[in-house]
């Protein structure tokens, strides 16, 4: 279902960015629409807290939509909006990390956002729900570098090379923090393992 590489698919979306930069309403909503809910999961895998991820969507749309003017489409869209995601949820955890405050809208995190891929589905159960929030406090224990890294590669949609460009990074930097992240993270979830399965040398 990858339609963004049709060419007519491009030429469509270069179109709608047009008009966006222009300040048409309906382009802009039209956009957001598209990549929201994958901006939103890469957020949340980096930020760790809901808040805090749709504080980075809505920031990194803003300033996408601001600089609209200045895009060259030498990447595509999607891959220059996930790269001010990141970098926005990165700046958010060093602002966490200077703070060292709790947050006056602690509240607000136990309320899950209408965005797609994030609520529990109706019947998910207890043991689902638990299981869920284990695998999101081991991804917030990796690495500020390998969690940007695995956030993207998470999203099911990009290749190393996209990240790799998303990031500007080599791919082969993208490889590794992805290969250290996933060996970090089988450690803290080691007991999740099927049973009987053999470790990895």
């Amino acid at each position: 279902m990858n339609t963004v590489s049709d060419p007519d698919v491009q030429i469509a979306e270069l179109r709608l960015i047009r008009q966006a930069a222009a300040g048409e309403p309906q382009a802009r909503r039209a956009l957001f629409e598209r990549y929201r809910d994958e901006a939103y999961r890469v957020a949340l895998r980096i930020t760790g807290r809901p808040a805090d991820a749709l504080d980075v969507v809505q920031d990194a749309f803003i300033r996408a939509f601001g600089s609209l003017a200045d895009f060259r489409g030498q990447a595509r869209f999607r891959t220059w909006l996930l790269r001010i995601v990141a970098n926005r949820a990165r700046d958010l955890l060093r602002s966490r990390r200077v703070r060292k405050a709790v947050s006056l809208d602690a509240d607000d995190e136990t309320q899950m956002p209408q965005i797609a891929g994030d609520d529990p589905p109706p019947g998910k159960t207890l043991e689902q729900q638990e299981l869920a929030e284990r695998i999101r406090a081991a991804v917030q224990q990796l690495p500020e570098a390998q969690r940007v890294v695995f956030a993207l590669y998470a999203s099911g949609q990009m290749t190393y090379g996209q990240i790799a460009e998303t990031l500007g990074i080599p791919v082969g930097t993208v490889m590794s923090r992805l290969y250290h992240a996933r060996r970090r993270l089988a450690e803290l979830l080691a007991d999740l393992a099927p049973p009987g399965r053999a470790e990895e040398p």
